[in-house]
């Protein structure tokens, strides 16, 4: 057997008994329970144990009028979502307003009209009811994203202790390696098969170094903590360094940063972090540019981003492979060394969007790529 809801409360605040009388058999015909006072103070004091769903409330009364009531209850924190319709004779267009400024949620004019009361009782206690519903829905979707974000957070956690363990740890053994195979390469005989192992090796240690330094990067951005710090940043001093950088490591491609590039452009970023993603682009960029070719870096303002690209030389890619450019391991046609790209792409453009930046990746206009980096601006 379906158990009938509980009626509604409705408080009746009047001074004149007779509208007090009227009210009250007008609801209770209408099923709802009633609370009737005759004066504000009175109802106030009664508020917090009748716990009414709607208060029907006159304007001229004694000792406190009906305003400063609505006042009251909506400055009292366990009264103040009861929604409150106001009754007066009063139908200037100013008593409505300082009814609605108070807080009340409706206003109806004297003589009243039953259908017309009754009808508003009920859709502001409908709106009540789905609004408590909203709240009640809300507040289970928040507990369940903090439940999923504490989830999450232990995960991470652990994914990060993971992560910097393993790149501690693999450091280690892996310097004792290639110590000994330094030093096997340095006596070996002088010969041109040799110089290619020499060089495949010198390449293949690099690699991995570049991957456990992502590794230990990966490991060390935590959005959640209060070391991570975003501050104003001028972009071009970003782009300066990182291409200074990129500079020294590399020695076969050369990295050129356009004169136009305008000094006054910021955007909001952790500094350390905006620069380590775009070495790791240039990196990217200079495996793509055949030797002896350059890297063109440009930026400029477009509405409310600044626009950064990378422009390299050689080869262009198929669309299919665009798609996967900044995947862990997405492509390798066009690296130099016939390896993937690694970490660093892919790193990149994940940190990148921790700032909002939107990085993309296209053919250039006649040959090789142009990644481009939207930073939003910061005015």
């Amino acid at each position: 057997m379906t158990r009938k809801p509980p009626a509604k409360t409705i408080m009746i605040i009047d001074d004149e008994p007779k509208n007090l009388d009227v009210l009250d058999t007008m609801l209770r015909q209408a099923q709802y329970e009633v609370s009737a006072f005759p004066s504000g103070p009175l109802a106030l004091a009664a508020a917090p144990s009748v716990a009414p769903d709607l208060i029907l409330l006159d304007v001229r009364m004694p000792e406190m009028d009906g305003y400063e009531v609505c006042r009251r209850f909506k400055a009292s924190a366990s009264l103040s979502h009861i929604p409150i319709i106001f009754l007066s004779a009063l139908t200037e267009t100013q008593d409505k307003v300082l009814a609605f400024e108070a807080g009340a949620v409706d206003y109806v004019a004297k003589p009243l009209s039953e259908p017309e009361v009754l009808a508003r009782v009920q859709t502001h206690l409908a709106l009540r009811d789905y609004q408590f519903s909203l709240e009640r829905l809300v507040l289970q979707r928040t507990q369940a994203l903090e439940s999923a974000l504490q989830r999450l957070s232990v995960l991470d956690e652990a994914k990060t202790h993971w992560i910097h363990m393993l790149s501690h740890e693999l450091r280690t053994p892996l310097t004792g390696i290639f110590c000994i195979a330094d030093l096997l390469l340095m006596k070996a005989p002088q010969d041109r098969e040799l110089d290619e192992v020499r060089e495949d090796y010198a390449r293949s240690c690099g690699r991995i170094r570049k991957l456990l330094d992502d590794a230990a990067t990966l490991a060390t951005i935590d959005v959640s903590s209060e070391a991570f710090e975003s501050e104003r940043v001028r972009i071009a001093d970003v782009l300066h360094v990182a291409v200074s950088t990129a500079q020294r490591r590399v020695s076969d491609v050369s990295f050129e940063l356009a004169d136009a590039c305008d000094a006054s452009l910021e955007t909001v970023a952790c500094s350390y972090l905006l620069k380590r993603a775009f070495m790791d682009l240039l990196n990217t960029a200079a495996c793509c540019t055949p030797e002896g070719e350059r890297v063109a870096v440009s930026v400029l303002a477009d509405d409310d981003r600044a626009v950064v690209t990378i422009g390299t030389g050689g080869e262009q890619l198929p669309p299919d492979e665009l798609t996967t450019f900044f995947d862990i391991g997405g492509q390798r046609t066009l690296h130099k060394g016939g390896a993937d790209f690694g970490l660093g792409p892919a790193l990149a453009y994940r940190t990148l969007r921790l700032f909002n930046a939107d990085v993309t990746v296209d053919n250039g206009a006649e040959r090789g790529l142009a990644i481009r980096v939207g930073l939003p601006l910061a005015f």
